[in-house]
């Protein structure tokens, strides 16, 4: 019977900080050196924490505060009803404890039928009753008190198992599987205000779940700050209990860059494994045992911000020894990056609707779903500007939080002429990426050529030798440049913006110092001073100016 959420954890109000996962309860005699034995090893591989109750007195005594304390510093108790639990006042004494944590702290109990009825558990007939007619003589007072607690405990159970009728060694796979399901309930933060999450991340859980039993390789890609992270967020939360392991490994190429592969290798393991591991004598001895020791497993990778395959190989190799019906997402701003094919599949994270940008605007700005009616106009234009994306909606709508019209409609005129400086390095990470020559045609695109077809504009760079194919097209994968069904380029406003300041920033107060002029009033200041040291990139830019010049001349 599988248990309901409540019955799984104590509230998180009240949730004391665990030492131990599991306290085991069992009898000694009839169990230790068989199944107790074992399960406890299978949950020590598994990196779940045991406290192994090894000390129980065959004949009686007292539980000692040592095994007291295991049970209140555990966050689950497993207890194993053999035959000959109930016949020892140890293993009764443990078990009245237990459910009193059960009961005063949200402690939780799971019990383990083992070669026993739970009817005669319940009922108290079998070894079960005859144990109690034992110490009825002594405990007369407290045996009714017993039967009810051991009554209790076996209604309110997780999982029902039966010797010899079922196969011993799968059995204690399929429990230490559940536990380390439930004690791994971390959830990741998504969003602080997840909206349209849920609608993105759809259709990514649809393809998921095509064809459980194979394997299945996922690329997530589209522009910095849209939200690709948040999906894949989104998505690890909502599957992962349904795998055997999981993994979400956060800014993978920045912490290869910074710490190198046998770290990331490492995560890995010892996110799946629930252990440590020490450090790898290199990658490939790394890679060697990321494939020994999970290659049997049915496991969730999420690798997020990847630009190239050969950084998820470098981490996890050769795709190939993945287990049937495992799931790889891995986030990247490059296109392609995976090529489709019946294993792999690419889904581009779309910016935000017009409804849904609003909302999170809103949100953030004013604690509430939608703006005050004198704040309309001034929303509608910020929606303009950031053209859906999360990222630039959440940074802005904080940042006006509690401001007048005013200042809304001035940081608007503001935005128009210099981007925003908490957004700008979120989308330079892509610009960052390119060569000199991609870097030219960027910019060159972004002050220039927004809207412009694509082969007049080729014509111009090849002119310019930029090797405007490769480099477009390099553009394209990298999601920065797009090509509407007109044979248009296209950019996003926002990463328009960044181009462009990048070119301001190259002289914020002297114009004449850029290397790129765009804004007429800028180009009329600069030809009619007869400033000449235009700096140009792009010899097309140059030319332009110089015949913008010779006009007002």
């Amino acid at each position: 019977m599988a248990p309901d959420d409540d019955d799984i954890s104590p509230p998180v109000d009240s949730r004391p900080r665990w030492n131990y996962d599991v306290f085991l309860s069992f009898r000694g005699a009839d169990t230790r050196s068989g199944f107790t034995g074992h399960l406890y090893s299978a949950l020590l591989r598994d990196g779940i924490h045991t406290f192994l109750d090894d000390k129980e007195m065959e004949t009686g005594g007292e539980v000692g505060p040592e095994c007291l304390r295991g049970i209140e510093e555990s966050r689950f108790s497993l207890v194993v009803l053999s035959k000959g639990y109930a016949s020892s006042t140890w293993c009764l004494e443990e078990l009245a404890h237990i459910l009193k944590c059960r009961r005063e702290r949200g402690h939780c109990v799971w019990p383990v039928f083992y070669n026993v009825d739970p009817s005669d558990v319940e009922e108290c007939r079998g070894s079960f009753g005859e144990a109690f007619a034992k110490h009825e003589a002594d405990f007369k007072s407290e045996m009714e008190k017993g039967k009810k607690k051991i009554g209790n405990v076996s209604l309110g159970g997780l999982i029902s198992i039966f010797w010899p009728s079922r196969n011993e060694a799968n059995n204690i796979e399929h429990l230490v599987r559940e536990i380390s399901k439930r004690l791994d309930r971390k959830v990741l933060s998504v969003a602080r205000n997840p909206v349209g999450v849920r609608s993105r991340a759809q259709p990514v859980l649809s393809f998921l779940d095509r064809d459980s039993a194979g394997v299945r390789i996922l690329g997530l890609y589209g522009m910095g700050g849209v939200g690709k992270t948040t999906v894949a967020k989104e998505v690890y939360n909502s599957v992962f209990n349904n795998f055997e392991g999981s993994c979400f490994l956060a800014n993978v190429k920045e912490q290869l860059m910074v710490k190198g592969i046998p770290h990331l290798q490492r995560l890995l393991l010892s996110e799946i494994m629930k252990r440590k591991y020490e450090k790898f004598n290199n990658s490939d001895h790394g890679l060697s045992i990321v494939r020994d020791r999970l290659c049997h497993k049915k496991l969730l990778l999420v690798l997020d911000d990847v630009d190239e395959m050969d950084q998820v190989k470098k981490v996890i190799g050769n795709l190939d020894w993945l287990s049937p019906g495992s799931r790889v997402i891995i986030t990247t701003r490059t296109k392609n990056l995976l090529l489709p094919s019946e294993l792999f599949w690419q889904f581009e994270v779309q910016e935000l609707n017009e409804r849904d940008s609003l909302q999170l605007l809103s949100l953030h700005a004013f604690d509430s779903r939608d703006p005050p009616e004198n704040y309309a106009d001034s929303a509608t234009r910020l929606l303009r500007y950031t053209g859906g994306v999360p990222l630039a909606l959440e940074v802005l709508g904080c940042s006006l939080q509690g401001e007048t019209v005013d200042i809304w409609n001035s940081r608007m005129e503001k935005l128009k002429l210099m981007a925003n400086e908490a957004i700008q390095p979120v989308l330079k990470t892509s610009f960052d990426s390119l060569d000199d020559t991609e870097k030219f045609i960027f910019l060159d695109i972004a002050c220039f050529f927004v809207g412009y077809d694509k082969d007049y504009v080729m014509s111009i760079l090849e002119g310019c030798g930029f090797f405007p194919t490769d480099g477009i097209n390099t553009l394209m994968r990298r999601s920065l440049v797009k090509v509407s069904y007109d044979n248009k380029l296209w950019m996003h406003d926002l990463l328009r913006g960044m181009g462009r300041e990048l070119v301001r920033q190259e002289s914020p107060v002297d114009p004449g110092e850029r290397s790129r002029l765009w804004h007429h009033e800028d180009v009329t200041d600069v030809l009619t001073s007869k400033t000449v040291c235009i700096r140009s990139t792009s010899n097309f830019s140059f030319d332009f100016c110089t015949k913008t010049r010779n006009m007002f001349e």
